[in-house]
């Protein structure tokens, strides 16, 4: 039953760095790169790039992702990217890095640059196309331009936070999921009471992705330091007998 379970998961994104293999392909003629955490980048420090996944070619990196990004292989050349902005908003990018240029400046100078400014993700290019999805409203379906190239994509399930929960009594954390129908131009966001209102260290235990099983219309998902789950129909909480540790 875990092996079943666990075959839902095969190509769902997870966050970088953890969830991307060093060494795999991304897309044709790209593949990943990661700098270890503790990575040295000479006798008078740690490295830059340290914890970042590089999108690599033939000509060199076209991209640079810190954590917490998710990136989906939408086809043979083409990716969608995605993280959650300061702001909350979560942030839709999608390339085609067959397009995009190599970095001119040493990549180590650009991870510095990244860890000034916050920035999520470089691209030594221009994307194919991007956008913005509010999370400041829950339970409550909402419209949003999506990119052309996700209308292929018949459900998107984005793991966020979202500043619209309210902070109940009991409740400690502000896990939401995002289900969006991109052909449609819909999303909606579901609280995840069962995590918020858990008794769990949040910067310890956390939930990385999700899937819906073609089989029972329901969603499973799976996390750091948590076992893997199921939720009910309503979305927001945990099928009966199904435990979080």
């Amino acid at each position: 039953m875990e092996s079943q379970f666990s075959r839902l998961f095969d190509g769902v994104p997870g966050p970088t760095p953890w969830y991307v293999r060093a060494g795999t392909t991304a897309v044709e003629g790209f593949t990943w790169q990661k700098t270890p955490l503790g990575a040295q980048k000479n006798a008078t420090g740690p490295s830059q790039l340290a914890g970042k996944t590089l999108l690599v070619g033939a000509t060199g990196t076209v991209a640079i992702f810190d954590f917490g990004n998710w990136i989906m292989r939408l086809d043979d050349s083409t990716l969608l990217a995605w993280n959650q902005t300061e702001s909350s908003s979560i942030r839709l990018v999608v390339l085609r890095p067959s397009l995009l240029p190599a970095f001119e400046t040493d990549v180590e100078e650009i991870a510095g640059r990244m860890d000034a400014s916050g920035s999520r993700m470089e691209l030594a290019g221009k994307p194919l196309a991007s956008g913005d999805l509010s999370t400041g409203t829950i339970d409550q379906d909402m419209a949003a331009d999506f990119p052309q190239e996700l209308y292929q994509v018949e459900e998107l399930l984005i793991l966020c936070h979202s500043p619209a929960i309210p902070r109940i009594p009991g409740m400690r954390a502000d896990l939401a999921l995002l289900a969006a129908n991109p052909a449609q131009g819909t999303y909606r966001l579901y609280p995840q009471d069962w995590f918020n209102a858990a008794d769990l260290d949040f910067g310890y235990e956390w939930v990385t992705r999700v899937v819906r099983n073609p089989q029972t219309g329901r969603i499973h998902g799976e996390g750091i330091r948590i076992a893997p789950f199921e939720l009910d129909e309503s979305q927001r909480r945990l099928v009966d007998g199904c435990r979080v540790i």
